[in-house]
């Protein structure tokens, strides 16, 4: 739908336990349609929908089967999307943002307003874009303040939706605000709400967000590794235990040949290689690519001449949802024990690392 952000992260996905719901009100003058789009509707799939009559009242009646986060929305240009909880009888009124009727909705009611200024002001600079966009005039000039815009907007309510989330963790509608946001949030929140049982992190529809950060896990110092097996340009499958764990230290490199700063990167692993090699260090590239001969083709011109593995599905590759990688380039290092000794390391800082390592 048009009211999103410029980025448009994970949808929701919720367990199927039946969930009835009324969801009424009045329309705002000038609408001519009201929609109810649930979070995890699918590709091809459209929004429920009330055509209004001269009375402009609305009524969506159903069974949520557990799909519970949804946003209620008119057809006017006019920024008015409002989210809501398919749970009981719930009351919307347009020209006050309010949805209110049940405990979630109207907890959910309150921490809305608290964001919905962002929220306009986001909606703002989206019709922005577009109108320039239209006109032509959309450059990598003009856009730079638009993206300034979006940043100073973007963090606002990412903090406001992580105050939203630790001040409601026995609830579920936090997961709401997740669906564009938790990207931006700091881990160690997500993964605090995740270890603590927050409510909301309990819910099937954070089942992606939960098992990023179960990789993340992965990468923290003293981590074991997790084994997975991925085919090399062969087409042979290996796994990675054949090379970490066996008493050497072992890089595991995740990136692309479409990625610029992995590219930009590959000199200073390269370097890397070549200088500890013969002293035990050993590489596994993991890539992220999906055409086999851009990945080969980077290999070959790079001269990237240590291990490689690839299952060719890129941003759905095994080793990203294994190890919860959200950003390439991406490294961890393991010791000879299979542990993580360290993550991230680009540059100078890989350098420093081996020397400390090799001395």
């Amino acid at each position: 739908m048009k009211k999103t952000a410029f980025f448009a992260f994970a949808l929701l996905f919720l367990s199927a336990e039946a969930q009835q719901y009324k969801v009424s009100g009045t329309a705002p003058a000038g609408a001519k349609v009201v929609y109810l789009q649930n979070a995890q509707l699918q590709r091809g799939e459209s929004p429920d929908s009330v055509v209004l009559g001269a009375d402009r009242t609305f009524v969506f009646e159903g069974d949520a089967a557990g799909k519970m986060i949804a946003q209620i929305f008119t057809d006017r240009e006019a920024f008015d999307a409002l989210p809501l909880v398919l749970d009981g009888n719930v009351s919307v009124d347009f020209d006050k943002a309010t949805m209110q009727g049940t405990e979630e909705n109207n907890a959910l009611c309150a921490a809305y307003a608290s964001l919905r200024a962002d929220y306009a002001e986001m909606a703002a600079i989206n019709k922005d874009a577009e109108a320039m966009k239209a006109r032509g005039e959309l450059n990598q000039q003009t856009i730079e303040p638009l993206m300034t815009r979006y940043e100073a907007v973007a963090e606002r309510l990412t903090k406001g939706a992580t105050k939203i989330a630790n001040e409601n963790t026995k609830r579920i509608f936090p997961a709401y605000f997740f669906r564009d946001y938790y990207p931006f949030m700091d881990r160690t929140d997500l993964i605090r709400w995740a270890d603590e049982g927050a409510a909301f992190m309990k819910l099937s529809a954070l089942d992606p967000i939960r098992s990023e950060i179960a990789g993340w896990k992965l990468q923290e110092v003293g981590s074991m590794f997790v084994d997975i097996e991925e085919p090399d340009t062969d087409g042979k499958l290996h796994k990675l235990s054949e090379y970490v764990g066996r008493g050497n230290y072992v890089l595991v490199d995740f990136w692309a040949s479409w990625c610029g700063p992995c590219m930009g990167e590959v000199p200073n692993v390269k370097a890397a290689y070549d200088k500890y090699h013969e002293k035990g260090f050993e590489i596994v590239g993991l890539s992220f690519d999906q055409d086999k001969k851009a990945w080969m083709g980077a290999i070959e011109r790079k001269g990237m001449n240590w291990i490689h593995l690839s299952d060719l599905k890129g941003w759905n590759t095994l080793a990203a949802k294994t190890y919860g990688i959200n950003s390439i380039p991406a490294t961890i290092l393991y010791g000879p024990d299979g542990r993580v000794v360290a993550s991230n390391l680009r540059g100078d800082a890989l350098e420093k690392t081996l020397q400390e390592i090799y001395k």
